[in-house]
């Protein structure tokens, strides 16, 4: 079987390379007396950022607005929310930024790859602390 991605990698790696990230798998939620928190396992990742094309542009009542979205490409398979078969959100984090990015939106599957829209978070340092930030819902001040 032909793999266009195999023949192509090099020319995409000289223009883009690959980063180091962490993606973090949802495992669920914990619930402590009402209060919900998230649980995530840790899988590292070559992840290649790339801006979306200019579509998600939208001109709404005459006002430009840009959504905050990349798409990245990773090997593996992540995933975005799928709630009846309980997977999803899923957030990634490039390894020399504090800069976070939920899935929202799983764009190809591949056998070894896949590629996925990202929202951009909030800023933190770990995990924990995104999580302590979004914890049981909560707004960030």
């Amino acid at each position: 079987m032909f793999n266009m991605h195999d023949v192509c990698r090099g020319a995409i790696q000289e223009t883009n390379p690959d980063r180091d990230g962490i993606v973090y798998v949802s495992t669920g939620n914990q619930n402590v007396r009402g209060i919900l928190t998230p649980q995530f396992s840790s899988v590292a990742a070559r992840i290649q950022t790339q801006a979306q094309k200019h579509d998600p542009l939208r001109h709404e009542r005459g006002l430009l607005y840009n959504s905050n979205y990349l798409t990245m490409y990773a090997y593996g398979n992540f995933s975005d929310l799928e709630r009846p078969d309980g997977h999803g959100g899923d957030v990634v984090q490039m390894q020399d930024d504090l800069q976070w990015y939920a899935i929202t939106q799983v764009l190809e599957w591949w056998p070894t790859w896949c590629a996925f829209e990202v929202t951009r978070q909030l800023n933190a340092p770990n995990v924990q602390a995104l999580i302590t930030a979004i914890q049981n819902g909560a707004n960030p001040t």
